[in-house]
C-alpha cells in the first residue's frame, strides 16, 4: 500500500510540474492529415477543431476543382485555452484567432471557445489564400483571389454537408452608405502610391466585398438560372495571369461587355444571390497526439513571440526553461539570440564557447548559434569593422542547421545574410534559390528574393517574384515597394 501511495504520488508531482509551465494543463501535439495543433485545451474540443479545419479544406478543394495531395507542410495551430495566454499574441482576447505568415510557415492562432474556430471567417479568408498558392500554379488577379477567398471564408460546417456562397458577415458594412465597385474598378485598382483612397480601410472592405459579388456570380450565378461563367472564367483568368488586359479581353472571354456584365450583377445582387451545398462527410480518420515537453512547448511559443517582434514575452517564456531537460540547449541559444538582439554579445560568447564543446547540435541550436554570430557581425559592421572569424561561425552553423533541417526557412535566412554581408550575391542567390525549391508559395521569401534581385539590377528576373508580392500581400507598405520596382523605367536597366 505505501509503494502504492508513492507511487501515484510521484506520478501527481510529475504531472504538475509538466503543467507548470503553461498553467493548470499541460500541452500536446495533435496531427491531423494536414493539420499540426499545439494546444491545452481539452482532447474532444481539439479534436473538433481538427476535424473542422480538415473538412473545411476539403470543401475549398472540392469547390475548386483542385488535386487532393498532401500539403507541402502541415499548417500549424495554437489553441490556447487561457483567453489571457491567447491575447498575449493577438492583442485582443475578443477576437476567435487569427492568421500569420511567419519564416516557420502559417501559423493560427485560437482560443477555446464556444465560437469553434469557424467563428472567425477571417482565418478561413487567410487559409484559402493558402491553399490557393500551395495546389494551383497561377498567380491570380487580385480581385479574384480576395473574392474567391470572401467567398469560401463565410461557409457553414453542418452535419455531413458545408453550404457556400453566404454573406460574409464582417463586410456588411461595406455598402451602407456606399455603392459597391464597378468591375472595371475592380479590375483596375488604384495603384497604392497614386491614390488616397488605396490607403483607406473603408475603401478596401468595399472592395473585398464586391469581389465577393463578382466572384459570386461567376461561380454560382449559374444556379439561379444565369449564364454558367465558371469555363469562361477560367480561360480568362489564364489570359490575364499571362499578360493581358483585364479589361480589353472581358468581352473576348465572356461574350459580354464590361457593362452588360455590371447590369446582370446588379439584378443578381437584387433578387437571386443562393447558397450552394456540398456534400462534405465528418473527418473520420484518428488524431494522435503527443505530449510536449516543458521546454518544447516554452520554445515554440517564444519562437513565435520573435516573429512577431515581442522580444520581452519571448524571454519570458524562454527563461521558465528547465535546465539540463531536453531542449535545454535550443531555449538556452534561443535566450543568447534574444539578448544579442539588444546589443548583449557576452551572455552568448559563454553559451556558444560551452555548446561548441559538445560537438552535434539540433538544427535549432545550430540556427540559433548562426543567428548569434550574424547578429555579431552585422554590429561591427555598423562601426566599419569585419570579423572573419564571426563569419566563419555564422556560416558554419547557418549550413549545418540547413543540412540538417532543410525546411527550415530561418537557417536559409541566416545563411544567405551572411553571404550579403560580405557582398557575395551568387552564393546569397543560390541559397535563396535553394530555399525556393523548398517552400515555392511562400510570401515573405518571395518578397526577399524579389527586392534582392532588384537591389542587385536584375530587374527582368525579380519581376515573377514581386507580382507574387503584389498579388498576395495584404500589406500597403510591401505591395507599394513591389509596384514601385516593376515600373517600366527599372527595366531599361536590364536592357
Amino acid at each position: 500500500m505505501n509503494r502504492l501511495i508513492r507511487a501515484l504520488a510521484a506520478a501527481v508531482a510529475l504531472i504538475l510540474s509538466h503543467s507548470a509551465v503553461s498553467g493548470d494543463r499541460a500541452w500536446f501535439e495533435y496531427q491531423s492529415e494536414n493539420f499540426t495543433v499545439y494546444s491545452d485545451v481539452p482532447e474532444p474540443r481539439v479534436n473538433a477543431l481538427m476535424r473542422d479545419l480538415e473538412r473545411f479544406r476539403r470543401t475549398a478543394l472540392a469547390f475548386t476543382g483542385l488535386e487532393e495531395i498532401p500539403e507541402n507542410r502541415n499548417l500549424r495551430v495554437f489553441h490556447f485555452r487561457n483567453s489571457g495566454e491567447f491575447e498575449k499574441f493577438s492583442g485582443d482576447r475578443k477576437v476567435a484567432g487569427f492568421y500569420r505568415e511567419t519564416w516557420r510557415g502559417p501559423v493560427i492562432f485560437s482560443r477555446d471557445g464556444d465560437h469553434g474556430i469557424s467563428g472567425s471567417g477571417l482565418i478561413f479568408h487567410e487559409y484559402v489564400h493558402h491553399l490557393m498558392r500551395e495546389h494551383s500554379g497561377m498567380t491570380y488577379p487580385r480581385w479574384y483571389s480576395e473574392g474567391f477567398a470572401e467567398l469560401l471564408a463565410s461557409a457553414e460546417l453542418q452535419k455531413n454537408s458545408v453550404v457556400v456562397g453566404g454573406i460574409p458577415e464582417w463586410r456588411l458594412s461595406a455598402w451602407a452608405s456606399e455603392e459597391p465597385l464597378t468591375i472595371e474598378q475592380l479590375l483596375h485598382p488604384p495603384s497604392i502610391s497614386a491614390s488616397d483612397d488605396a490607403g483607406s480601410g473603408r475603401y478596401w472592405n468595399n472592395y473585398y466585398a464586391s469581389a465577393w459579388l463578382l466572384t459570386h456570380y461567376l461561380q454560382l450565378g449559374h444556379h439561379a438560372g444565369h449564364p454558367d461563367y465558371r469555363a469562361a472564367s477560367e480561360s480568362y483568368l489564364k489570359a490575364v495571369a499571362a499578360g493581358d488586359d483585364p479589361v480589353k479581353i472581358f468581352e473576348e472571354h465572356f461574350n459580354k461587355s464590361v457593362r452588360e456584365m455590371q447590369a446582370e450583377i446588379r439584378a443578381y445582387m437584387r433578387d437571386d444571390i443562393l447558397r450552394h451545398k456540398l456534400d462534405i462527410a465528418d473527418y473520420s480518420y484518428s488524431i494522435p497526439r503527443r505530449a510536449v515537453t516543458d521546454n518544447e512547448h516554452l520554445f515554440l511559443l517564444a519562437s513565435e513571440a520573435m516573429e512577431f517582434g515581442r522580444v520581452q514575452l519571448a524571454m519570458d517564456y524562454l527563461q521558465q526553461s528547465k535546465k539540463h531537460d531536453l531542449g535545454w540547449q535550443e531555449n538556452l541559444t534561443a535566450m543568447a539570440v534574444l539578448r544579442a538582439e539588444q546589443k548583449d554579445f557576452k551572455f552568448g560568447e559563454k553559451v556558444a564557447q560551452d555548446i561548441g564543446e559538445y560537438g552535434m547540435v539540433s538544427h535549432l541550436t545550430a540556427a540559433n548559434l548562426a543567428r548569434f554570430y550574424l547578429l555579431r557581425l552585422q554590429s561591427l559592421t555598423l562601426t566599419r569593422h569585419w570579423d572573419d572569424d564571426d563569419y566563419a561561425a555564422a556560416r558554419k552553423y547557418a549550413k549545418i542547421a540547413v543540412q540538417a533541417g532543410p525546411d527550415y526557412l530561418p537557417a536559409y535566412r541566416t545563411l544567405w545574410t551572411v553571404y550579403q554581408l560580405k557582398r557575395e550575391s551568387e552564393p546569397a542567390l543560390q541559397i535563396m534559390l535553394s530555399a525556393y525549391q523548398q517552400e515555392p508559395n511562400h510570401l515573405n521569401l518571395n518578397a526577399a528574393i524579389g527586392f534582392y534581385l532588384a537591389h542587385l539590377d536584375r530587374h527582368a528576373e525579380a519581376r515573377a517574384y514581386l507580382e507574387r508580392v503584389i498579388a498576395w500581400s495584404h500589406s500597403d507598405e510591401l505591395r507599394s515597394r513591389a509596384q514601385d520596382l516593376l515600373q517600366p523605367a527599372r527595366f531599361s536597366k536590364d536592357q
